[in-house]
């Protein structure tokens, strides 16, 4: 099964479930799950913008699935002219836990773990490949008063992103590549 195929099965499974849970959640306001969906933003040098799909199981077990999409194109003007793109999808689940649940906010820590394709493709290079990652983070969710169905939350935590490969077939040179440090994570969600 190709990447995209991976990563749209794990989307859709994850944004069904959530719609799923809606409806119980919509019919009875003492139901145990709270769910959202919305956007999530990942600090990665530069922004990488996702949408996001959040549940809560009374109010200290959480689930959240992210899809996350950047991308780069650029041309190259001497004398001859090449074009280049770069795309980056990766898909996230994080579980979490909350061991402090206040009436407008929470404390919670969890961990993560993430699948993502990187698509070089232009007049240069043609290369895809997969790459993947776990993480650890603690974070904080809180809602106003006046608007107690949006939800806003900060994660922080530690990222492990690894890859490996011999691109160049065989006989050329291997590559192992990580990419890991503390990373930082953003969001609103709207709950049902």
């Amino acid at each position: 099964m190709k990447l995209k195929n991976k990563l749209t099965f794990v989307a859709t499974t994850m944004m069904a479930a959530l719609l799923l849970c809606s409806p119980a959640t919509a019919a009875d306001q003492q139901s145990d799950w709270k769910v959202g969906v919305g956007y999530q933003g990942m600090w990665a040098g530069e922004f990488l913008n996702g949408i996001s799909g959040r549940a809560w199981y009374q109010d200290r077990f959480g689930i959240e699935g992210n899809f996350f999409y950047g991308g780069v194109d650029f041309r190259v003007s001497d004398g001859a002219s090449f074009k280049q793109e770069a795309d980056l999808y990766v898909g996230e689940i994080k579980l979490m836990y909350a061991p402090i649940v206040r009436e407008y906010s929470k404390f919670y820590g969890g961990i993560q773990g993430s699948i993502g394709s990187f698509d070089l493709d232009g007049d240069l290079i043609n290369y895809k490949d997969e790459v993947y990652g776990f993480g650890v983070f603690i974070g904080s969710e809180f809602h106003f008063q006046e608007f107690p169905e949006l939800g806003f939350n900060f994660d922080v935590g530690y990222k492990h992103y690894f890859y490996e490969d011999r691109p160049f077939g065989s006989g050329g040179p291997k590559i192992d590549l990580e990419l890991k440090g503390i990373g930082a994570t953003f969001g609103i969600h709207y709950y049902f």
